[in-house]
């Protein structure tokens, strides 16, 4: 866990471990910089992935997920935590419709933000839904921004913002382009974004500590050099593509088969894109996930998570 911000996602009770459970693979993306491929799957019950645990682990998050720590020790000092949830479910239904891209409502929006914080480790920043409402005026193509500390006997190594992409869609190489598309757009305006956390970070954070220490980061004294990289957290979604009702008690590995295949097949793939697009000069960390169906499935898991109709 990063020593200049702790993580935001809920440690109690049900958690995303307990949701997504790890494909072990020997892929690797063959980049000089570090990072990671690594693919997960939900609980699988009767041919089909189970989707009601993450529902309820993203509406216990949401308020988290929205607003800033700043605005959350306001909710606290006020007494008010108990209306943070449905603040946000207000806010983000004002933002548009379950799953409408861009504005924080997608899946893929939110799961990068959780695997990041809980995955790797790199806590929050600015969430999509921040960057598309209270900081609207910088028109940021990031999906989050997160703070990935060095790991213990990596002194020598900054500390990195990491930029967030996501996409959910049925075939996942098409998953790929598009979350490259948003990297590239992200990457011709890497200076705009990070002046944009660096005059605004501050005003999210809880005076303290915390707020020092990312200063120190961030923000560099005249005269010295910056004290972080950047990098890419990547969130891929898409249809495992299995006939589900056709199979029997064997599903469940033919379903990790299939997995394993998928992300041997496409690992060449995308460690291509980042070489061709000459970004091997960052680190990646990509989260692979399959659905049932990737279209329907986004849309009603956040449909339901935004009208509260989940059993947390």
């Amino acid at each position: 866990m990063s020593d200049a911000l702790s993580g935001s996602v809920i440690q109690k009770g049900l958690k995303l471990e307990d949701v997504f459970f790890e494909v072990e693979h020997n892929e690797t993306l063959g980049l000089r910089r570090k990072g990671q491929l690594r693919l997960f799957h939900m609980v699988m019950h009767s041919n089909r992935f189970f989707t009601d645990d993450l529902q309820a682990v993203l509406y216990r998050n949401l308020a988290r997920y929205v607003f800033s720590r700043a605005k959350l020790e306001d909710f606290k000092k006020n007494e008010e935590l108990e209306t943070a949830v449905s603040q946000a479910m207000r806010i983000m239904r004002e933002n548009g419709g379950a799953d409408s891209e861009g504005t924080g409502n997608g899946l893929s929006e939110i799961l990068i933000y959780v695997f990041l914080e809980e995955i790797l480790h790199a806590p929050k920043i600015m969430s999509r839904v921040e960057l598309y409402t209270e900081l609207a005026q910088f028109k940021s193509e990031c999906k989050g921004i997160h703070l990935l500390a060095p790991e213990d006997g990596e002194s020598e190594l900054h500390y990195q913002l990491v930029f967030g992409a996501s996409q959910i869609i049925g075939d996942l190489q098409d998953a790929i382009d598009y979350a490259f598309d948003a990297i590239l757009k992200i990457e011709g305006h890497e200076n705009r974004e990070i002046v944009m956390v660096q005059k605004t970070a501050m005003d999210r954070m809880v005076e303290g500590k915390e707020a020092e220490r990312l200063k120190e980061i961030i923000i560099p004294n005249p005269g010295q050099s910056t004290s972080y990289d950047t990098a890419y957290g990547v969130f891929l979604g898409y249809s495992l593509g299995l006939r589900m009702e056709d199979r029997g008690e064997e599903f469940e590995s033919l379903a990790k088969k299939k997995m394993e295949y998928d992300i041997k097949y496409y690992a060449p793939y995308i460690a291509k894109k980042i070489k061709d697009n000459g970004l091997d000069n960052h680190s990646f960390y990509f989260y692979v996930v399959p659905f049932n169906d990737a279209e329907h499935d986004k849309h009603e898991i956040m449909d339901n998570v935004l009208k509260g109709g989940v059993i947390v």
